[in-house]
């Protein structure tokens, strides 16, 4: 996999004039869950507001509760306590003599063990799930993201960005865009599970379990099949935050909250949608009123949420690729392709055997390491 960085330099200087984006442009883009709304914070917390006749953890986490970091599970992008991801902060660490610098830590809001004082099994912390809403003795205001913690757990390609957007991505800092881009490493499951600060992980297929499996989606216009678990009724997607019906990848990015899709499913759910707006162009319509056909913003609303750090990371270096690349004579599929240069990006080593020899192929996992 070292080969990949080479091969994306080669990548990047043999399209560099096919209109790629700079970085300064990529770390101010407008997706959906980019930055923190302000309104879309404070309606998640009003609707998730502890229950005065009732004392759940996950509603304690909305405005934080004391720990040791002994008791949570520590994972590649941030930690888990009792089935809710969290942020660590208001750590106070007596060995530092210097008042402003201990002041400073005490303000940050953590996502790994950045340094030696979060890797004390005894060490007591903070945790919390709403950002906006974190409270602790001696906390003045909102806790401001670690950027250490955003360069080890490389947030939005943080280690590759110059000064400027390293500012910005850390003031922008979202932890409800940081559980949804890795939800599946969180919420390890083969199932749907829906999660908001403040209510417990929620089986998507339990609710409403009768409700229909097919239909067409409110927001894409894609008549979803039935038999996939592709589809969120309104009397399910209510439980989200819907209003209408969806399909789930179209959930996934409207929910008020973190919907976690299994990975396979939520990928091909994804081919599926983008075959049928191929063979019915009036579904993408408005798609070809106001983008090219190869164009960043159409990838990331075409894909998982799970694959859109990668495409974040590459829309600073490449131009668009081409979605869903089929070879003449060969099952595979390139999820991303650069067919002029012979170069594309599958889903996992065994779609890469199944692709034609003659070019060059990697996997998500491997480029995204790779990248940081």
């Amino acid at each position: 996999m070292s080969r990949w960085s080479r091969h994306l330099e080669a990548l990047t200087q043999a399209i560099s004039g096919m209109g790629g984006r700079d970085a300064h442009d990529a770390a101010i883009g407008q997706d959906v869950l980019e930055r923190e709304d302000p309104e879309a914070v404070a309606e998640s917390a009003d609707a998730a507001a502890p229950d005065p006749h009732s004392a759940s953890v996950e509603q304690a986490l909305i405005r934080g509760m004391e720990v040791t970091l002994g008791d949570l599970e520590q994972t590649e992008h941030g930690w888990m306590y009792r089935g809710s991801p969290v942020m660590v902060y208001a750590v106070d660490v007596a060995a530092v003599e210097d008042r402003q610098v201990r002041t400073e830590f005490f303000h940050r809001v953590h996502l790994a063990s950045c340094c030696g004082a979060l890797e004390d099994p005894a060490q007591v912390v903070w945790i919390g799930t709403a950002r906006e809403a974190l409270a602790a003795p001696g906390l003045s205001g909102t806790p401001h993201a670690c950027e250490y913690c955003l360069a080890k757990v490389n947030h939005r390609g943080f280690r590759g960005l110059g000064p400027r957007d390293r500012t910005r991505v850390a003031e922008g800092f979202s932890f409800h865009w940081h559980v949804s881009q890795y939800a599946q490493e969180f919420f390890p499951s083969e199932e749907a599970h829906f999660w908001a600060p403040g209510k417990p992980v929620l089986g998507v297929g339990d609710v409403e379990p009768e409700a229909a499996d097919h239909g067409t989606c409110g927001f894409c216009e894609w008549p979803v099949p039935a038999g996939n678990h592709w589809f969120v009724p309104v009397e399910r997607g209510a439980a989200l935050g819907l209003s209408m019906d969806a399909c789930i990848l179209c959930a996934q990015q409207q929910a008020m909250g973190v919907l976690t899709l299994p990975e396979n499913s939520a990928l091909a759910a994804s081919q599926a949608r983008f075959d049928a707006k191929q063979e019915h162009p009036a579904m993408s319509a408005h798609d070809a009123e106001t983008e090219s056909e190869r164009d960043w913003s159409r990838v990331r609303r075409q894909l998982p949420l799970s694959w859109h750090p990668l495409c974040e990371q590459l829309e600073r270096k490449l131009s668009a690729p081409v979605m869903f690349h089929h070879f003449t004579g060969y099952e595979g599929v390139a999820v991303l392709a650069w067919p002029e240069h012979r170069r594309g990006i599958v889903a996992t080593e065994e779609e890469r055997a199944r692709l034609p020899e003659g070019w060059d192929f990697w996997t998500m996992r491997s480029v995204l390491g790779s990248l940081g």
